[in-house]
C-alpha cells in the first residue's frame, strides 16, 4: 500500500471512530432524557455569551468571582468525579453522564489533591489522593507499565499514561514514604527507560498512533521527579528525550512533531510540550530548556494580550487555527506564565496569567447538577472541537493548579512591592 493510500485509510478509520462515538453519545442522551434541558441550556448560554459578551481584555482585570471560592468549586467537582474504585472519571458528558475512571488523569490529579490539602488543610483531599494511588497500583502491569485509555480492563500498555501516573506516584511517595509506592514508581520508570528508542523518543505500539511526540516532555518531567526521590539514573532517560525535543523548537517558537494525525493541533497539546520543557528545566536547573519553553510561551502571551483570547488550536508557526477556546490549554498556559514569573520576576507573565484566570472563572458554571457545577468544559463554546459537550477532569485539575499558583505568587508579589 502506498503512503497516500495508508494516510487515506487512517483518516477513514479515525472518521469511523468519531462517527461511532457520536452515535454512542446520542444513544446515551436517549437513555438519559433528563440531560436534555441542561444540554440545551448550556448551548444557549454559550451562544448568547459569544454574541453579547465583552470584547475588551481589560474586562478580565476586574475580579467577578473570588479565587478561593472558584478553587473550592473545582475541587468539589473533582471530588464528585471520583468513582467507587478510587479513580477519577475522565469527564461528565451532557449526553451520557460520567465516564469510567481514567488512569492517566487520575495520576496527575494526585499532586493537585495534595496541594489543595496542604493549602486548605482539607483531609478529604488527602484521602482521595491515597485512594487514587491505591487504585492505580492495582492496575500496574507485571513489567511496570500502565494501561492505555479509560479503565475497561484493557491490557495495552501506554507510554504517556505511564508517565502521567508516574507523576502521581512520585508525589504520593513524597507524602507517604510508602515503600510499595516507591517500588511501583521505579518499576514504571524502568519500563519507560526500556521502551525508549535510541534517539530519545518513544514510538511504536505503546505510543499514541505509533509515532514520536514532543508533548512526551511530560513523561520526561515525571522521570526527572523519579530520579530525585530514588537516587537513580532516570534523569538520563529524560535528558535523551529532551535533547530530541530541543531540536524540534523553531525560531518562531513553534515546536514540531506534536503529531496528532486526524486532529488539529490543540492548544492543550502545545501547552503540554511547553509545560514539560519548563518544569524539566526548573527541576534540573537547565536554562536551555527554560529558554526553549519561554519562546512559545511568549508568542502565546502576546496573542492573548492582542486578541483577548487564545485559539483552541494552531497551525504551524502559530499561523491561525480553529476559532474556539480550549479551556484546558488556557489553564495550562496560565500555569506556565506563573511559573515563568516565578523564575524571571517579569510581571508581564503574572499580569497575563491573572487575566487568563479571570477569563476562566467567568466560564465556570455556578449552578447545575453534579458533573456541571464548577466544571471546566472541554471547549468554549460547549460544541467546540475539543471534547465537545463534556466537562473534563483534566481541565479542572489544570485550572485548580493555576489558581493555587496565583494565590501563592500574587501574595509574594504584593509583599515584595510593599517592602521595596
Amino acid at each position: 500500500m502506498s503512503g497516500h493510500q495508508s494516510a487515506s485509510g487512517s483518516r477513514a478509520f479515525l472518521a469511523a471512530i468519531r462517527t461511532r462515538k457520536v452515535l454512542q453519545e446520542v444513544a446515551g442522551l436517549v437513555r438519559g432524557p433528563q440531560r436534555v434541558l441542561p444540554l440545551l441550556g448550556k448551548a444557549g448560554a454559550d451562544k448568547l455569551r459569544m454574541k453579547f459578551g465583552s470584547r475588551d481584555i481589560y474586562s478580565y482585570t476586574e475580579t467577578k468571582q473570588d479565587t478561593g471560592e472558584a478553587l473550592r468549586m473545582l475541587i468539589r467537582w473533582i471530588k464528585r468525579a471520583q468513582r467507587h474504585d478510587g479513580g477519577i472519571a475522565a469527564y461528565y458528558s451532557l449526553l451520557t453522564g460520567y465516564s469510567e475512571s481514567y488512569p492517566e488523569v487520575t495520576g496527575y490529579i494526585i499532586p493537585t489533591l495534595y496541594d489543595f490539602g496542604h493549602v486548605t488543610d482539607d483531609r478529604e483531599a488527602w484521602g482521595m489522593a491515597e485512594r487514587a494511588t491505591a487504585w492505580l497500583l492495582s492496575l500496574q502491569m507485571p513489567y511496570g507499565a500502565f494501561p492505555a485509555g479509560l479503565y475497561r480492563g484493557g491490557s495495552q500498555p501506554s507510554v504517556f499514561n505511564t508517565g502521567q501516573i508516574l507523576q502521581g506516584l512520585v508525589r504520593a511517595y513524597t507524602e507517604s514514604n510508602s515503600s510499595d509506592v516507591l517500588r511501583g514508581a521505579i518499576a514504571a520508570g524502568e519500563w519507560l527507560a526500556n521502551a525508549q528508542q535510541a534517539d530519545g523518543t518513544w514510538s511504536g505500539p505503546n505510543a499514541y498512533q505509533g509515532v514520536p511526540h514532543t508533548y512526551y516532555t511530560m513523561v520526561s518531567w515525571a522521570l526527572i521527579g523519579l530520579s530525585k526521590i530514588s537516587n537513580s539514573s532516570f534523569a538520563i532517560v529524560a535528558e535523551k528525550n529532551l535533547s530530541w525535543v530541543l531540536k524540534q523548537v523553531k525560531p518562531s517558537g513553534w515546536i514540531d512533531h506534536i503529531n496528532l494525525t486526524g486532529h488539529p493541533t490543540y492548544l492543550h497539546f502545545i501547552a503540554y510540550v511547553i509545560q514539560g520543557l519548563l518544569e524539566c528545566g526548573i527541576l534540573s536547573n537547565r536554562e536551555d530548556l527554560i529558554r526553549a519553553a519561554s519562546k512559545p510561551a511568549w508568542v502565546l502571551l502576546r496573542k492573548f494580550e492582542m486578541n483577548r483570547r487564545l485559539l483552541g488550536s494552531y497551525e504551524e508557526d502559530f499561523r491561525g487555527g480553529l476559532h474556539f477556546s480550549c479551556l484546558t490549554g488556557n489553564a495550562q498556559m496560565s500555569c506556565i506564565w506563573l511559573r515563568l514569573f516565578e523564575r524571571t520576576n517579569d510581571p508581564r507573565y503574572l499580569n497575563a496569567a491573572i487575566k487568563m484566570n479571570e477569563l476562566l472563572k467567568q466560564k465556570l458554571p455556578v449552578r447545575g447538577g453534579s458533573g456541571i457545577l464548577g466544571g471546566v468544559s472541554g471547549s468554549y463554546p460547549i460544541w467546540g472541537a475539543y471534547q465537545p459537550f463534556r466537562y473534563i477532569s483534566w481541565g479542572a485539575k489544570f485550572f485548580a493548579d493555576a489558581l493555587m499558583l496565583e494565590q501563592r505568587l500574587s501574595g509574594s508579589f504584593e509583599t515584595s512591592r510593599c517592602a521595596s
